[in-house]
């Protein structure tokens, strides 16, 4: 797709456009942003208005580099199993074009392999195109020895040799990394701009389409990947341990906090838990029901919002929150969740007819 079908984005487009069109496009570019955004995405079609035949400062669509570009982004799956199928780290560098290379982590990191086998790459003239471009994925986690592998080139890369590094945890990245990149910014896309691209593009209904947009967070590709039917049985689930929770008891408390570790996907639970604990305290406070993420349930929320619960639950959200982080640092499961029901009962102070 031509830059202008990347969705949102309109002032980096601009300026990658500007830039692209006086040949000034700089030699390492960083576009660091919220997840799921569309930063990939607009990386690599930089790359590919770098290689067109045609165009100066976009990709035509219809050059056969611009061809075979797209046919090799349909494939990435494939791609990606050809990858994991080798012992070479380096078979993650994935060629979408002689002159374009997606480079992704091989497992949980991008490897010293990977970095070297770009290095000897770039000290060759590009294959076809008037230029090369390494788009970086997850650039933060390159190992140490990777960066630094890759930092001479990053500085003083041949004429018409592109870096492109994508991140959603720029701090993450080495600073030697950071400094020798211009630092491009992404936003968290319009919630009007998902909202009409899955209807459009991706033939969501309104309503799903409004669920979706207003549960993810900006980016459209939670958007894009979110089950409804398992999201709706899980969110019921923790619905009907909210409206209990007032009435557990010492062995109550146990049971929830097992029904919450014995989750396949606990870190979903706990963000589905803290987005209904916000609309509570909005409801509480007098918001708009159009304000709420979980709108389509407001009917059971509401009445927990009028009780006292709902003056406490933006400080449950909280509780909820830190205990997402202890699961991100790999916290134990069980001990997390043993913590957070005791937490919330603590925090409220509540017992039965006080819940409500």
């Amino acid at each position: 797709m031509p830059l202008s079908d990347v969705l949102g984005h309109e002032r980096v487009k601009a300026a990658l456009r500007h830039a692209l069109d006086r040949g000034r496009l700089p030699s390492a570019l960083l576009f660091s942003g919220p997840e799921g955004v569309g930063k990939r995405t607009l990386a690599i079609e930089v790359g590919r208005a770098l290689i067109c035949e045609q165009s100066s400062n976009d990709a035509c669509g219809q050059c056969s580099s611009c061809l075979r570009i797209a046919r090799a982004s349909d494939t990435l799956a494939d791609l990606r199993a050809q990858a994991q199928a080798s012992d070479e780290p380096s078979a993650f560098n994935l060629r979408l074009h002689p002159d374009l290379l997606l480079v992704e982590p091989s497992t949980e990191t991008i490897r010293v392999e990977q970095a070297r086998a770009i290095v000897s790459e770039v000290g060759e003239r590009s294959f076809e195109g008037r230029g090369r471009a390494i788009v970086i994925d997850d650039a933060h986690r390159l190992t140490e020895q990777a960066a630094n592998a890759l930092l001479k080139s990053l500085e003083e890369p041949p004429a018409g040799t592109h870096f492109l590094l994508v991140t959603a945890s720029t701090e993450a990245l080495p600073a030697t990394i950071r400094s020798r990149c211009q630092r491009l910014r992404f936003a968290a896309l319009p919630p009007a701009t998902i909202e009409s691209a899955l209807v459009e593009r991706w033939g969501v209904s309104p309503e799903e389409a409004r669920l979706r947009t207003r549960l993810s967070g900006g980016s459209l590709k939670t958007a894009i990947a979110f089950d409804s039917t398992a999201y709706r049985n899980l969110r019921e689930e923790l619905i009907g341990l909210i409206e209990r929770w007032g009435e557990l008891d010492e062995l109550g408390r146990l049971d929830a906090a097992q029904t919450l570790a014995d989750l396949d996907e606990p870190r979903d639970a706990l963000r589905i838990l803290r987005s209904l604990l916000r609309d509570v305290a909005l409801l509480s406070e007098g918001a708009a029901e159009e304000h709420a993420l979980n709108i389509d349930v407001r009917e059971r929320l509401s009445p927990l919002a009028a009780g006292a619960f709902g003056k406490r639950a933006a400080e449950l959200a909280e509780q909820v929150e830190r205990s997402a982080r202890a699961l991100a640092a790999n916290a134990h499961r069980g001990l997390v969740m043993d913590m957070l029901v005791d937490g919330v009962v603590a925090v409220s102070g509540l017992r039965g007819d006080d819940w409500a």
